[in-house]
């Protein structure tokens, strides 16, 4: 930050999948090529690959290391939700537990859910031959009381939505 404040520009880009400690060795190293005497202070001012999760400029070093691990195990899913539940990045078991997986849109959740349940068939076995073709589950409804009721919550992705389990 001393050059920052002082009209000059020191940075490097650091991947953040190789650890806090080894973060913290990449910044110790950038803040070694100062032209001030004694650096010591450090910021985040850009960064990619974080999905829709904003950082700081001044962001936990192991809070990002976790997240980039996170992102790099489970992709932008990660990101989203540890954005949305405001639970730190190390708490990956909630996640894995959270995660129900990504749909082009909470419909097709709901149609996986009826043919994961078999309950188009059971439908389909209590009707005449002549009703079944006529008789179906309203899974666009379906999703839309699962959401609103709140048993699940869904994040937007690129592309459709990411489904997570809200009880957990």
């Amino acid at each position: 930050m001393a050059d920052y404040n002082n009209g000059r520009l020191l940075g490097a880009w650091i991947d953040a999948t190789i650890g806090a400690d080894a973060i913290y060795e990449q910044i110790q190293a950038m803040l070694a090529r100062s032209g001030e005497p004694a650096p010591e202070e450090w910021a985040i001012h850009d960064y990619e690959g974080f999905g829709s999760k904003q950082l700081g400029e001044f962001e936990r070093i192991e809070e990002v290391a976790a997240l980039a691990e996170g992102i790099a195990k489970y992709g932008p899913a990660f990101a989203a939700w540890v954005d949305y539940s405001g639970l730190d990045a190390e708490d990956w078991h909630y996640f894995e537990a959270a995660y129900l997986g990504e749909y082009p849109t909470l419909t097709a959740y709901a149609e996986q859910i009826i043919d994961d349940m078999g309950w188009q068939q059971e439908v389909d076995a209590l009707l005449p031959e002549s009703l079944k073709p006529y008789a179906r589950i309203d899974a666009e409804a379906m999703g839309e009381d699962l959401r609103l009721g709140g048993e699940i919550y869904v994040l937007e992705s690129d592309s459709g939505v990411y489904v997570f389990n809200s009880r957990i």
